[in-house]
């Protein structure tokens, strides 16, 4: 089982996008709207393709910019992958925008993002390739960010929140060794437990909504759904979010996880080339697009931020050779 995605609130979004756009070299994959409040912009990053793993979407709203209190229960952080070799040139590149970049003992890089959300980057043995790349970034093809490999779990009893990652998700590889939770491929979150006194935890900039993990299809979220009532886990809601299908869990310290297909994907309703550059709506909310529409114009909000993708799918827009070019030959095949 691996990371689906992350999701987080900020309230600044122009700010936030310069941070995952521009330093982090992500591509603005989905400019859409809380599908439980669509007074409330939803935005994702990820790859080229949006590829389940890649992707890490934000909640902004101008009332969400307030201090967080991360008190009894938090996710935190998020950690992402690199190609190994590449840690000198993003401790370089941050320290160029001006941002924390130290890189610890263990060989991890650590910055944060502007809204005190701390980043954890690691080398990992793999590297984006074909259509994953974004050509859109200035971030070189070898250098850029693979994946999401995971964050910190804080909670008030390790073992209740252990329990409930390690039976609910056995039978999809996940095992829990110590205070860590073993994903797939190097992906792991990491447990800590809160102290007897901590605050209430409040939701404000920076703060994680949830952690998702990715599952083949429904049959597998029907499967874990009624896994987790017979193990008498906290169920939330079982929901079609249009580029996937999610269901919610609260799990014992009082964080949400969900677990979401990967299919069908965020070609759902605009093409390769277009991700990111429409107000984007699942097929559900169609009955009432043109009315969210014009509400978000009222509000100076056009879903305009990003253009299409116009360019060869290579590397420095490199022109696509045919066959007979090189040989000089004409093949039928």
């Amino acid at each position: 089982m691996k990371t689906h995605h992350v999701s987080l609130l900020t309230g600044n979004f122009k700010q936030n996008a310069h941070f995952y756009v521009d330093i982090l070299g992500l591509r603005f994959i989905k400019n859409s709207i809380n599908q439980a409040n669509p007074h409330m912009r939803h935005v994702y990053y990820g790859d080229f393709f949006g590829t389940p793993g890649t992707v890490v979407t934000f909640f902004p709203d101008a009332k969400l910019d307030r201090p967080r209190v991360d008190g009894k229960m938090f996710f935190n952080g998020i950690h992402f992958g690199v190609p190994a070799g590449a840690l000198p040139y993003w401790q370089e590149r941050l320290l160029s925008f001006n941002l924390p970049a130290t890189i610890d003992g263990r060989g991890i890089l650590h910055t944060q993002d502007f809204d005190a959300i701390p980043i954890e980057i690691k080398a990992v043995n793999q590297q984006q390739f074909d259509w994953h790349i974004n050509f859109m970034s200035d971030v070189p093809a070898n250098k850029q960010i693979t994946g999401i490999l995971g964050a910190e779990l804080h909670v008030p009893d390790v073992v209740a929140t252990a329990n409930f990652f390690e039976q609910l998700f056995s039978d999809y590889g996940v095992v829990v060794k110590g205070n860590v939770i073993n994903l797939a491929d190097e992906q792991a979150i990491y447990l800590y437990e809160t102290p007897n006194d901590a605050p209430e935890s409040k939701f404000g900039k920076g703060s994680t909504d949830h952690f998702a993990l990715a599952v083949e299809s429904s049959q597998d979220l029907d499967y874990l759904w009624a896994r987790a009532q017979e193990q008498g886990w906290r169920r939330e809601v079982y929901i079609d979010r249009g580029y996937f299908n999610s269901i919610y869990f609260i799990e014992p310290g009082g964080n949400r996880v969900e677990v979401a297909t990967t299919n069908p994907g965020f070609t759902l309703d605009e093409s390769v080339q277009d991700l990111g550059t429409t107000f984007a709506l699942p097929p559900r909310f169609d009955a009432n697009k043109e009315v969210l529409r014009k509400w978000w114009a009222d509000q100076g909000v056009l879903f305009d931020d990003y253009q299409p993708y116009s360019g060869t799918g290579r590397v420095n827009n490199a022109k696509v050779v045919a066959i007979h070019d090189q040989t000089g030959n004409t093949r039928n095949d």
